[in-house]
Protein backbone atom coordinates (compact mmCIF):
# COMPACT_ATOMS: atom_id res chain seq x y z
CA UNK A 1 0.00 0.00 0.00
CA UNK A 2 1.13 3.61 -0.36
CA UNK A 3 2.34 5.84 2.38
CA UNK A 4 -0.14 8.25 3.20
CA UNK A 5 0.61 11.50 3.91
CA UNK A 6 -1.69 14.45 4.31
CA UNK A 7 -0.03 17.93 3.99
CA UNK A 8 0.81 19.91 7.19
CA UNK A 9 3.53 20.13 9.76
CA UNK A 10 3.19 16.95 10.84
CA UNK A 11 4.45 15.57 7.87
CA UNK A 12 7.17 14.04 9.42
CA UNK A 13 4.80 11.69 11.36
CA UNK A 14 2.85 10.95 8.15
CA UNK A 15 5.87 9.48 6.70
CA UNK A 16 6.35 6.93 8.75
CA UNK A 17 3.07 5.80 8.78
CA UNK A 18 3.41 3.72 5.48
CA UNK A 19 3.36 -0.22 5.47
CA UNK A 20 6.89 -1.24 6.04
CA UNK A 21 5.97 -5.21 4.32
CA UNK A 22 8.29 -4.39 1.43
CA UNK A 23 6.12 -5.48 -1.28
CA UNK A 24 6.31 -3.79 -4.81
CA UNK A 25 3.25 -1.66 -5.34
CA UNK A 26 1.07 -2.68 -7.59
CA UNK A 27 0.53 -1.39 -10.83
CA UNK A 28 -2.26 1.01 -12.13
CA UNK A 29 -3.66 -1.49 -14.32
CA UNK A 30 -3.77 -4.26 -11.37
CA UNK A 31 -5.70 -1.48 -9.19
CA UNK A 32 -7.73 -0.59 -11.55
CA UNK A 33 -8.86 -4.47 -12.20
CA UNK A 34 -9.65 -4.90 -8.45
CA UNK A 35 -11.48 -2.23 -8.34
CA UNK A 36 -13.40 -3.11 -11.23
CA UNK A 37 -13.33 -6.67 -9.20
CA UNK A 38 -14.96 -5.65 -6.29
CA UNK A 39 -17.41 -2.84 -7.71
CA UNK A 40 -19.05 -5.95 -10.05
CA UNK A 41 -18.94 -7.72 -6.52
CA UNK A 42 -20.44 -4.91 -4.35
CA UNK A 43 -23.51 -4.08 -7.24
CA UNK A 44 -24.38 -7.96 -7.33
CA UNK A 45 -24.07 -8.75 -3.34
CA UNK A 46 -25.12 -4.81 -1.99
CA UNK A 47 -25.28 -6.17 1.21
CA UNK A 48 -21.62 -7.46 1.82
CA UNK A 49 -20.00 -5.15 4.14
CA UNK A 50 -17.09 -7.32 4.02
CA UNK A 51 -16.37 -5.99 0.46
CA UNK A 52 -17.51 -2.88 0.43
CA UNK A 53 -14.79 -2.24 2.91
CA UNK A 54 -12.12 -3.96 0.52
CA UNK A 55 -13.47 -1.82 -2.43
CA UNK A 56 -13.04 1.34 -0.27
CA UNK A 57 -9.37 0.00 0.75
CA UNK A 58 -8.62 -0.13 -3.21
CA UNK A 59 -9.75 3.60 -3.71
CA UNK A 60 -7.85 4.43 -1.21
CA UNK A 61 -4.46 2.61 -2.47
CA UNK A 62 -5.40 4.54 -5.87
CA UNK A 63 -6.54 7.85 -3.69
CA UNK A 64 -9.69 7.75 -5.19
CA UNK A 65 -10.94 9.71 -1.29
CA UNK A 66 -14.33 10.63 -1.57
CA UNK A 67 -15.16 7.04 -3.49
CA UNK A 68 -13.69 5.48 -0.66
CA UNK A 69 -15.12 7.48 1.63
CA UNK A 70 -18.53 6.44 0.12
CA UNK A 71 -18.02 2.60 -0.17
CA UNK A 72 -17.15 2.66 3.92
CA UNK A 73 -20.40 4.48 4.29
CA UNK A 74 -22.13 2.33 2.12
CA UNK A 75 -20.58 -0.49 4.44
CA UNK A 76 -21.66 1.43 7.74
CA UNK A 77 -25.49 1.42 6.26
CA UNK A 78 -25.72 -2.22 5.71
CA UNK A 79 -24.09 -2.80 9.47
CA UNK A 80 -23.99 0.38 11.35
CA UNK A 81 -21.39 -1.21 14.07
CA UNK A 82 -18.89 -2.48 11.38
CA UNK A 83 -16.00 -0.83 13.37
CA UNK A 84 -12.98 -1.22 10.69
CA UNK A 85 -15.16 0.49 8.17
CA UNK A 86 -15.15 3.71 10.52
CA UNK A 87 -11.51 3.46 11.03
CA UNK A 88 -11.24 2.97 6.74
CA UNK A 89 -13.53 5.63 6.48
CA UNK A 90 -11.67 7.81 9.17
CA UNK A 91 -8.30 7.35 6.76
CA UNK A 92 -10.01 8.90 3.72
CA UNK A 93 -11.03 11.94 5.75
CA UNK A 94 -7.47 12.24 6.88
CA UNK A 95 -6.03 12.40 3.18
CA UNK A 96 -8.93 15.45 2.63
CA UNK A 97 -7.85 17.07 6.00
CA UNK A 98 -10.85 16.68 7.37
CA UNK A 99 -9.58 16.22 10.42
CA UNK A 100 -12.49 16.81 12.75
CA UNK A 101 -14.52 14.20 10.51
CA UNK A 102 -11.96 12.03 10.69
CA UNK A 103 -11.75 12.09 14.26
CA UNK A 104 -15.13 11.81 14.53
CA UNK A 105 -14.90 7.73 12.81
CA UNK A 106 -11.82 7.27 14.84
CA UNK A 107 -13.90 7.85 17.80
CA UNK A 108 -16.93 5.75 16.61
CA UNK A 109 -14.46 2.53 15.47
CA UNK A 110 -12.69 3.10 19.26
CA UNK A 111 -15.90 3.25 21.02
CA UNK A 112 -16.88 0.05 19.44
CA UNK A 113 -13.96 -1.82 19.54
CA UNK A 114 -13.97 -0.88 23.58
CA UNK A 115 -17.28 -2.04 24.33
CA UNK A 116 -16.32 -5.38 23.70
CA UNK A 117 -14.76 -4.93 27.04
CA UNK A 118 -13.08 -1.72 27.75
CA UNK A 119 -9.57 -0.85 26.89
CA UNK A 120 -8.26 -2.83 29.32
CA UNK A 121 -9.42 -6.07 27.71
CA UNK A 122 -6.60 -4.97 24.94
CA UNK A 123 -3.85 -4.75 27.35
CA UNK A 124 -4.04 -7.99 29.57
CA UNK A 125 -6.56 -10.31 27.42
CA UNK A 126 -6.33 -9.98 23.61
CA UNK A 127 -3.58 -8.41 21.22
CA UNK A 128 -5.34 -5.73 19.69
CA UNK A 129 -5.71 -5.68 15.68
CA UNK A 130 -3.38 -2.91 13.97
CA UNK A 131 -6.77 -1.18 12.93
CA UNK A 132 -7.46 -0.53 16.56
CA UNK A 133 -4.02 0.74 17.59
CA UNK A 134 -4.06 3.14 14.57
CA UNK A 135 -7.35 4.18 15.29
CA UNK A 136 -5.83 5.97 18.40
CA UNK A 137 -2.70 6.95 16.36
CA UNK A 138 -4.59 8.41 13.68
CA UNK A 139 -6.76 10.25 16.02
CA UNK A 140 -3.79 11.70 17.91
CA UNK A 141 -2.65 12.93 14.63
CA UNK A 142 -6.17 14.65 13.58
CA UNK A 143 -5.90 16.34 17.01
CA UNK A 144 -2.71 17.42 16.57
CA UNK A 145 -3.33 19.22 12.83
CA UNK A 146 -5.86 21.21 15.05
CA UNK A 147 -2.79 22.66 17.11
CA UNK A 148 -5.00 19.95 20.23
CA UNK A 149 -1.89 18.46 21.80
CA UNK A 150 -2.74 17.61 24.97
CA UNK A 151 -5.52 15.46 23.31
CA UNK A 152 -2.98 14.44 20.70
CA UNK A 153 -0.45 12.99 23.29
CA UNK A 154 -3.33 10.92 25.07
CA UNK A 155 -3.75 8.83 21.94
CA UNK A 156 -0.36 8.44 21.17
CA UNK A 157 0.13 7.32 25.02
CA UNK A 158 -2.85 4.62 24.50
CA UNK A 159 -1.11 3.66 21.25
CA UNK A 160 1.86 3.11 22.88
CA UNK A 161 0.35 0.73 25.74
CA UNK A 162 -1.46 -1.30 23.53
CA UNK A 163 1.69 -1.83 21.14
CA UNK A 164 4.57 -1.44 24.14
CA UNK A 165 8.06 -0.12 22.57
CA UNK A 166 7.05 0.29 19.04
CA UNK A 167 9.48 2.63 18.36
CA UNK A 168 7.38 4.61 15.64
CA UNK A 169 5.24 5.61 18.14
CA UNK A 170 7.69 6.38 20.56
CA UNK A 171 9.01 8.48 18.46
CA UNK A 172 5.55 10.23 16.94
CA UNK A 173 4.50 10.68 20.74
CA UNK A 174 7.83 12.24 21.53
CA UNK A 175 7.51 14.68 18.23
CA UNK A 176 3.69 15.45 19.58
CA UNK A 177 5.48 16.37 23.17
CA UNK A 178 8.08 18.42 21.42
CA UNK A 179 4.78 20.61 20.11
CA UNK A 180 3.19 20.03 23.57
CA UNK A 181 6.05 21.80 25.28
CA UNK A 182 6.94 18.59 27.32
CA UNK A 183 10.41 18.34 26.49
CA UNK A 184 11.32 15.75 29.36
CA UNK A 185 8.79 13.34 28.25
CA UNK A 186 10.20 14.04 24.37
CA UNK A 187 13.69 13.06 25.69
CA UNK A 188 12.66 9.97 26.78
CA UNK A 189 10.43 8.84 24.46
CA UNK A 190 12.85 9.88 21.57
CA UNK A 191 15.63 8.23 23.57
CA UNK A 192 13.88 5.10 24.12
CA UNK A 193 12.84 4.69 20.09
CA UNK A 194 16.47 5.46 19.56
CA UNK A 195 17.91 2.41 21.77
CA UNK A 196 15.25 0.39 20.25
CA UNK A 197 15.91 1.17 16.46
CA UNK A 198 19.51 0.95 17.03
CA UNK A 199 19.59 -2.28 19.25
CA UNK A 200 17.46 -3.21 15.60
CA UNK A 201 20.26 -1.98 13.49
CA UNK A 202 17.93 0.34 12.15
CA UNK A 203 20.32 3.20 11.66
CA UNK A 204 18.53 5.69 10.09
CA UNK A 205 16.05 5.83 12.70
CA UNK A 206 18.26 5.71 15.39
CA UNK A 207 20.47 9.00 14.02
CA UNK A 208 16.86 10.36 13.92
CA UNK A 209 16.27 9.97 17.03
CA UNK A 210 19.91 11.21 18.23
CA UNK A 211 19.31 14.20 16.14
CA UNK A 212 15.95 15.04 18.02
CA UNK A 213 17.95 14.61 21.21
CA UNK A 214 20.52 17.42 19.98
CA UNK A 215 18.00 19.98 19.31
CA UNK A 216 16.35 19.53 22.84
CA UNK A 217 20.22 19.73 24.07
CA UNK A 218 19.95 15.75 25.47
CA UNK A 219 23.42 15.30 23.53
CA UNK A 220 24.55 12.51 26.43
CA UNK A 221 20.79 10.70 25.23
CA UNK A 222 22.01 11.15 22.08
CA UNK A 223 25.52 9.91 22.10
CA UNK A 224 24.28 6.59 23.82
CA UNK A 225 22.38 6.24 20.89
CA UNK A 226 25.05 6.46 18.55
CA UNK A 227 27.67 4.33 20.91
CA UNK A 228 25.06 1.80 20.14
CA UNK A 229 25.47 1.94 16.31
CA UNK A 230 29.55 1.95 16.56
CA UNK A 231 30.70 -1.95 16.28
CA UNK A 232 32.26 -3.23 19.14
CA UNK A 233 36.10 -3.33 18.53
CA UNK A 234 37.33 -6.89 17.74
CA UNK A 235 39.44 -8.38 20.18
CA UNK A 236 42.35 -10.92 19.37
CA UNK A 237 40.57 -14.41 18.79
CA UNK A 238 43.64 -16.40 17.87
CA UNK A 239 44.16 -18.99 20.77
Amino acid sequence: MRNHRPIGFLTILVALSGTASGQPLPTEAARNRRIERLQATTAASPKDVGSWHELADALREAERWDEAIDAESRAIAVHPKYAVAYYGRGRAKMEKRDYPAARADFTFAVGLWESRGGLERFVTEEIPKAEHVDSYRNRGVAFAHENRFKESVADLAIAVRLRKDDPRLLFERGHLEEKAGLKADAVADFSRAGLIYADGHAEKPARDCAERLRKLDAGAAAEAIEKRLKPKARGNELP
